[in-house]
């Protein structure tokens, strides 16, 4: 089998060995390849409207050169300001970013100002220009503001004032005429605002002097109502007066009373329970000179001697000796139970006094804190007073800087009023005649080339962006996420004449178109294999996309190699295989699927071998539900079984559910898309509805491509004919006419 030429199977992406039902995820955005294939196809667009555009522009410049040239004049103004600075505002309020950048603006619109304008056309240099000459009576003023221009320089303090006119002797005296009279104005402006700017001030400082003197004498009646000898007069503390001593001892006496208190609560708390309270040595000595402690130790005292002489006289184990023993012991018992009570009674007095001084302080302390709040509260009232006291200066401080601020700048005005100068400029730079035309300029014409080719550009890459028709395999893969298994070049581009292009494989067997549907054929079968290719549904989206084309031509490339191929016709609602194909028979499919025929019945046998072909037969009213039918099922499984490839030529998708119904049922389906006919959106409904009926969809054919520059065949085509038709001996044959083909069709058929 002839092959295409490797460039264009390299273009032609081929599917993998399965398919699906749904659309895999491609990548939509726009690569710079994608950009660069505008370009080649737009090139010739690209360069006509780059001349196009240069002609134009090239053309308006040397206009503009001849006729409207324009020369300029520029001159420089020096402005100082010498106004009086704005310090009247006493408060903190946000000021420009640069006041003297905003001054200087100013001016620049002041230049060009109405007065000045209407001042500097008076002038009778300027009325014999050849700039004023030229312009009617009403429209110089107009005419000069335009024209003129008067901006300031950045970070500096200069004003550039320029104009351009026709004539090169007329923008230095315009320009001259306009700082001269802009120069004048100023003078003139200044002793005219600033006077009555003076007598504004004056009043507002006779009325400030007025506050000033109304709060003095408010600050002496004030400080009348101060307590005896708290006069303040110290901003910066709190004074160091009589009630701010007595604050201080409270304070001190607090502090004293409280100290106390927290000791004599310890002290009672001690005291509290006398069986755990510590015996001191002086509660000892306090028990032993009590009087009866000192009688019963006496009385142990003479017992003990007794019982001395009793042990010496009589012994120990004697009657009177063990009397006497006892009665000491009696005694000694006695005098214990004294000495205990007593130290009771010295406790419980020494608990009794430590409570009644914890109370006692606890008292003291009371009046101490009383007497404290009392202070505290004289001393707030001090205070409070003293904030008043306070404020009452700082108004009395602000109304004093604002007169003398008031004084400084009324000051300043007199002086401007005196010498008529608020502001101080110069003619920097005096404006002299042009040398040279300032436009056009030569150095445009680089640039009109550049933006007339951008202009191309852009134009042509945007015509390829707003055009969303299918018109290449990339467009189909991209955005359609299907198999690409050929493109049939538009027989305009063809070098051989075919006159029917149904039969474009028989009649025309060496021709590109042929060629294309045997790449087709070719990536059709490794597509999948044999046994899930045998029965295929040709479709498109729109009518004359070329179905019966495909349908055809795909069905004459599979018989002439070999296979046993069976066309059939199921586009009920326009037939046209009957038209290709001569001596169809009139039954058809439509006979077979409401069971009054079989396919030997209706089959009809071509001029190739291996091609049958079933016409449409009669039309039926209802061709949906025969194609949905159990009948048409049949016929599929028997065709299949009959034949290696059953081919079904079917209406449009979006226009009738006949091919829906009939494409689940087959193997596959082939969409068919005409190139620049069908827009992305359509392509992509058509792919949906299939994919939401369970269709499986083999891949896309591109018809009717055209050979455009950066294209598919444009490259291809005469090189492929170069190389069909080349003698061995490297001679060019010429290629062979429609009756060559034809009977070469035949040899090989």
């Amino acid at each position: 089998m002839t092959t295409l030429p490797t460039t264009i199977q390299e273009q032609i992406p081929l599917p993998g060995p399965a398919f699906t039902n749904a659309p895999q995820a491609t990548a939509k955005n726009i690569t710079p390849a994608d950009v660069i294939g505008m370009l080649r196809q737009r090139l010739v667009t690209i360069i006509v409207l780059s001349i196009l555009f240069s002609a134009i522009g090239v053309g308006l410049f040397f206009l503009m050169y001849f006729k409207f040239p324009r020369y300029s004049a520029e001159s420089l103004v020096e402005c100082i300001s010498d106004a009086p600075k704005a310090g009247l505002q006493i408060n903190n309020q946000a000021m420009a970013d640069d006041p003297f950048t905003r001054f200087v603006q100013s001016q620049a619109l002041y230049i060009k100002s109405y007065p000045v304008l209407k001042k500097t056309l008076q002038d009778s240099e300027v009325r014999n220009t050849n700039w004023y000459k030229s312009l009617d009576q009403d429209e110089h003023l107009l005419e000069l503001e335009g024209d003129l221009r008067a901006s300031p320089i950045r970070e500096s303090n200069y004003i550039r004032v320029a104009i351009a006119t026709a004539a090169p002797s007329d923008p230095a005296i315009i320009v001259n005429t306009v700082v001269k009279t802009y120069l004048e104005e100023v003078k003139e402006r200044a002793s005219s605002v600033y006077r009555q700017e003076l007598t504004d001030y004056n009043r507002e400082k006779a009325g400030y002097k007025d506050q000033l003197t109304k709060k003095n004498q408010q600050i002496q009646e004030f400080v009348g109502t101060l307590p005896p000898g708290e006069a303040f007069e110290n901003r910066d503390g709190r004074g160091q007066g009589p009630l701010r001593e007595r604050l201080s001892e409270s304070q001190k006496t607090v502090q004293l009373f409280e100290l106390q208190v927290r000791e004599l609560k310890s002290m009672s708390d001690i005291y509290s329970d006398p069986t755990g309270m510590p015996v001191t040595p002086e509660d000892r000595l306090i028990v032993e000179n009590d009087e009866k402690v000192r009688q019963y130790d006496n009385q142990v005292f003479v017992l003990e001697q007794e019982l001395g002489l009793k042990e010496r006289q009589f012994g120990v184990n004697h009657r009177e000796y063990k009397a006497m023993q006892n009665r000491l012991e009696e005694v000694r018992r006695q005098l214990d139970k004294i000495r205990a009570n007593k130290l009771r009674e010295v406790l419980e007095y020494k608990s009794q006094q430590a409570e009644t001084a914890y109370l006692n302080a606890t008292n003291n302390l009371l009046s101490a804190q009383e007497k404290l709040q009392e202070v505290e509260a004289e001393q707030a009232d001090l205070d409070r007073k003293i904030s008043e006291y306070r404020v009452l200066l700082s108004e009395r401080d602000l109304l004093i800087e604002i007169q003398n601020r008031l004084d400084e700048y009324i000051r300043e005005i007199e002086r401007i009023v005196r010498e008529r100068a608020a502001i101080r400029v110069f003619q920097a730079v005096q404006a002299s005649p042009p040398l040279e035309r300032s436009f056009p300029s030569i150095l445009l014409l680089p640039g009109i080339v550049i933006l007339a080719l951008a202009g191309a550009v852009g134009l042509a890459v945007g015509l390829e962006l707003i055009d969303t028709s299918v018109r290449t395999p990339q467009d189909i893969v991209r955005h359609l996420s299907i198999a690409m298994l050929g493109s049939i070049p538009d027989v305009d581009d063809e070098e051989v004449e075919i006159e029917n292009v149904e039969t474009a494989v028989r009649d025309a067997p060496h021709s590109m178109v042929t060629e294309a549907f045997r790449a087709v054929r070719g990536n059709l079968q490794f597509s999948a294999p044999a046994n899930r290719i045998r029965s295929i549904l040709i479709t498109s989206p729109r009518p004359e996309d070329g179905r019966t084309t495909v349908a055809s031509n795909l069905a004459a490339s599979l018989a002439v190699g070999g296979k046993r191929v069976l066309l059939v016709d199921t586009n009920f609602r326009r037939p046209r295989l009957h038209r290709v194909f001569k001596n169809v028979n009139a039954r058809g499919m439509t006979n077979i699927l409401i069971g009054e025929a079989t396919i030997n019945d209706c089959v009809h046998h071509t001029d190739m071998a291996n091609l049958d072909v079933i016409g449409s037969g009669p039309v039926p009213p209802n061709p949906a539900e025969l194609l949905g039918s159990d009948l048409c099922r049949e016929f599929v499984d028997e065709a299949s079984k009959q034949y290696d490839h059953v081919i079904f030529d079917s209406p449009p998708v979006l226009l009738a559910s006949d091919a829906i119904a009939l494409a689940s049922q087959v193997d596959g389906t082939i969409m068919v898309f005409r190139a620049k006919e069908n827009s992305r959106g359509v392509a992509q409904r058509a792919c949906s509805m299939l994919w939401h009926a369970n269709a499986h969809v083999f891949g896309a054919v591109l018809n009717g491509a055209q050979a455009r520059r950066g294209g598919y065949f444009r490259e291809q085509l005469r090189t492929f004919y170069e190389y069909q038709y080349e003698d061995e001996d490297g001679t060019q044959r010429a290629l062979p006419s429609s009756d060559d083909d034809r009977s070469n069709d035949d040899d090989l058929a």
